[in-house]
């Protein structure tokens, strides 16, 4: 099996995530053993075996997980469809079709740019907050994955017009290798969330 070079400082990553929550689990039950009057929770108590169990899945499930996986699929379909490679070499090497899909890249970007305009930055835009502003609205939530899907897109006609991805099958395998090259950043992703959220715990942050 191929070993990626970032295999090695990520299994380092998840392994000292892993001792680190081992070690919460040992400290902070001693700890709440020594003082019973401090206001730390154990996560070895029966609330917090309960706790531990019962919000595994809420604290992994975060925003930033979703924006994990996307971004891994925008890179996926970056990669696939070689539009960096190509834009790279300089448009003197560029052939017929790899202008041609260049120009049609640029006008799906204008015309996203314009839908981006009218649902987020005008008066009443359905994409703002309640009182009108981009802070906290529809939109600020969502602009990873609607930039995510702007360059999958991009990327996905730009590979098929060019011939470097031959059918729909070629697009969705490029999405699913982007996730497979980010799979280790998405598992230290998932330890380093549930550490974080039992450190909350313990010390009544949440």
């Amino acid at each position: 099996m191929k070993i990626d070079h970032l295999t090695r400082p990520a299994s380092w990553t998840v392994v000292t995530l892993a001792l680190a929550q081992l070690l919460l689990f040992l400290l902070s039950w001693l700890i709440v053993a020594a003082m019973p009057d401090t206001s730390m929770r154990s996560l070895l108590s029966t609330e917090g075996i309960r706790w531990f169990f019962g919000s595994f899945v809420n604290n992994i499930s975060t925003p930033p997980l979703a924006w994990l996986v996307l971004v891994a699929m925008a890179i996926g379909a970056v990669e696939g469809s070689m539009i960096v490679k190509v834009w790279l070499k300089g448009r003197k090497s560029w052939t017929y079709r790899q202008t041609f899909a260049f120009r049609i890249v640029l006008v799906l970007a204008f015309i996203f740019l314009i839908f981006v305009a009218l649902v987020a930055f005008i008066p009443h835009a359905p994409l703002l907050s309640a009182t009108g502003s981009l802070a906290h609205s529809p939109f600020a939530h969502s602009l990873i994955p609607i930039l995510a899907g702007a360059v999958i897109i991009a990327s996905s006609i730009f590979g098929l017009l060019t011939g470097f991805m031959r059918s729909v099958e070629d697009v969705v395998s490029a999405l699913a290798k982007g996730i497979g090259r980010c799979s280790w950043l998405i598992l230290c992703y998932i330890f380093a969330s549930e550490l974080f959220f039992s450190i909350a715990y313990v010390f009544r942050l949440e």
